[in-house]
């Protein structure tokens, strides 16, 4: 408890009125307030003061309030061995006996029946160990809020990133998800223009043009270069010929197949030589 707080309780309570005050030691008697001490306190030099009143003259000055000598508040004891022995001898009754408390005991139980039990408490003193007591709940109560505070922070920021991780998570979802239907109309779409025949005719030129356009420079593994080459020369040849019942537009995608077929890194470079001549000579 700090000085100030000290003063500030330990002042409020009337002083005990000694029972035989010409019994009591004039060295017990504090010399500032001239009351017998309720918390006895000593000084270096040997004086017995109230505390609450040596506080008081210390904080205004650093000396002895009876010799002068230096006295600093850290040197300030309490009541000790046969001198205490003496204090808790006498004999008190309360303060407040003018407006009809009838306690009397010894001197060291009396702060405790003010303070608690005295229905003739001095008001004001009531208040300010109730104000006093508020205060500490008070600090309490906001250390506690302090923490929850701080909890609840703590779980709103686990909250927030969990929720940041759980929307990351989902956009990778919808991305997988796209990603494997596009992988699978992929492969919709390469079993519709490859499945596993070459059988590519006049009828197909525009299929087999698709087929090697979807995968220029990285023909599938499982498809044969050569084999693809010869539906191409057949192909070419139906086109050569010319005949009558040749497709609609055979022209053209024959032209469409042969350049794609150029683009790409299907054919080894003989083929390619063909292929070449073949598009020099119809186009």
């Amino acid at each position: 408890m700090g000085s100030s707080s000290r003063v500030g309780i330990m002042s409020a309570i009337p002083p005990p009125v000694p029972l035989r005050l010409a019994e009591v030691p004039e060295d017990l008697i504090c010399s500032i307030c001239m009351s017998v001490p309720t918390d006895p306190t000593i000084t270096p030099c040997q004086h017995v003061f109230c505390g609450h009143c040596i506080y008081r003259a210390l904080n205004a000055s650093n000396l002895c309030p009876i010799d002068r000598e230096p006295c600093q508040i850290h040197q300030l004891q309490t009541l000790a061995g046969c001198t205490r022995r003496i204090w808790t001898g006498i004999q008190v009754k309360c303060g407040n006996h003018d407006s009809g408390c009838g306690w009397t005991g010894g001197i060291g139980d009396y702060e405790g029946h003010a303070r608690t039990t005295c229905v003739h408490a001095n008001v004001t003193e009531r208040s300010e160990r109730r104000i006093h007591e508020l205060e500490q709940e008070k600090t309490r109560l906001m250390d506690r809020l302090q923490t929850s505070e701080s909890a609840r922070i703590s779980v709103e920021t686990q909250l927030a990133d969990a929720k940041a991780k759980n929307q990351e998570l989902k956009k990778y979802e919808v991305q997988y998800l796209l990603l494997k239907s596009l992988n699978d109309l992929k492969e919709v779409e390469s079993k519709r223009l490859f499945n596993g025949q070459y059988d590519f005719g006049r009828h197909d030129v525009v299929r087999l043009a698709q087929l090697i356009s979807k995968h220029l420079e990285d023909k599938p593994s499982e498809i044969d270069r050569n084999k693809i080459y010869d539906c191409i020369r057949g192909c070419y040849n139906d086109l050569d010929r010319g005949y009558s019942d040749n497709p609609a537009h055979y022209y053209m995608d024959m032209r469409m197949l042969l350049a794609t077929c150029l683009a790409s890194t299907w054919f080894s470079n003989r083929q390619r030589d063909s292929l070449i001549r073949w598009y020099s000579e119809k186009f």
